[in-house]
């Protein structure tokens, strides 16, 4: 029985489309050349399918969704937990993460801070008396081209 060598072609798909591909190059390469001309591409993942019938397909696989969405909404979830634990007398103390940053003596220091600074400038704000924006007439502008 002898052994037979058959090429395997590359077949690079993306968004239902079949880019040709670049003898040579590496995946990540043609990704990159392809990048110029769909610039999400720079950011997409590359899956290698398997070999049938001598062909194996590349498909480029685009980025989508937000970083870190579903971790963040979990903290919101449990910060919004801590807020209203806290707004009913409730305070969680011992758990969670906005417990312990509210017992840190630097947060105590910045929120006091923060708070002196908007009370500050609350009290300038209503003294002060706002000044009435000058318009030019219109026809000392200069005329569009």
């Amino acid at each position: 029985m002898s052994i037979q060598v058959k090429p395997i072609h590359r077949r690079f798909l993306y968004n239902g489309i079949t880019l040709p591909d670049v003898p040579g190059l590496e995946p990540k390469a043609v990704r990159d050349l392809y990048g110029a001309q769909y610039p999400e591409l720079f950011s997409a993942e590359i899956e290698a399918g398997p070999i049938r019938d001598g062909v194996q397909e590349f498909l480029f696989r685009k980025a989508v969704g937000t970083k870190g969405a579903a971790r963040r909404s979990r903290r919101m979830a449990r910060f919004v937990a801590d807020v209203e634990a806290q707004a009913q007398g409730q305070w969680p103390q011992g758990q969670g993460h906005l417990a312990e940053a509210s017992q840190q003596s630097a947060t105590e220091r910045a929120s006091r801070a923060w708070g002196e600074f908007a009370a500050r400038l609350l009290v300038n704000r209503t003294d002060q008396a706002v000044e009435p924006r000058i318009a030019p007439p219109s026809d000392s502008l200069a005329p569009l081209p």
